[in-house]
């Protein structure tokens, strides 16, 4: 399939679950697949080698957010973003959410301020930090891939959100 008929796919999964993607997102979520295929290129931090890949493995797990009865407002934590694609696309679909993309390498803080640049949204946000010295109970959710044992992922994530929020963890048999 080519990236159109990817996006349609995209796109299709989404209303599945009550999401509308206007134009101008569907051309963000383009423009963000389309870096990540380059990034990979250039650096190995995605794992993304085509636009379509990017979009369907690495953007389209966000849709699971949606998915939830999760915060579509307030402040959302991309705990060990690495690429940035996770939060990004969160970012992309709820634009009233505000998303940290927190990563404490700096190859993948500087992919997450380029993707975060080159998508030009102000509510999406890259740090270099490591979740210890974030403040606890600043976050109404918060979305990590679960490559870190959940001994450690979890308990961070649930120190960052604030009492009663959401901790939404990400994990597919192939990464």
């Amino acid at each position: 399939m080519n990236v159109g008929e990817q996006l349609q796919v995209f796109t299709r999964e989404a209303r599945r679950i009550g999401l509308v993607i206007a134009p101008h997102q569907q051309e963000r979520l383009l423009i963000a697949a389309t870096w990540l295929a380059q990034l990979s290129r250039s650096s190995g931090i995605s794992g993304y080698k085509t636009t379509e890949t990017a979009l369907m493995r690495g953007m389209a797990p966000a849709l699971t957010y949606f998915a939830l009865p999760t915060p579509r407002t307030g402040l959302l934590v991309d705990i060990g973003a690495g690429n940035g694609a996770l939060g990004a696309t969160i970012a992309i679909l709820a634009e009233n959410l505000t998303i940290h993309l927190v990563d404490r390498a700096e190859r993948a803080y500087t992919a997450c301020e380029i993707l975060a640049a080159r998508l030009a949204l102000p509510n999406l946000i890259a740090f270099r930090m490591n979740t210890e010295e974030a403040p606890p109970h600043t976050y109404d959710a918060a979305v990590l891939r679960a490559f870190a044992p959940a001994a450690s992922a979890l308990p961070t994530a649930r120190r960052l959100t604030r009492p009663g929020g959401w901790v939404v963890a990400y994990h597919r048999f192939d990464d």
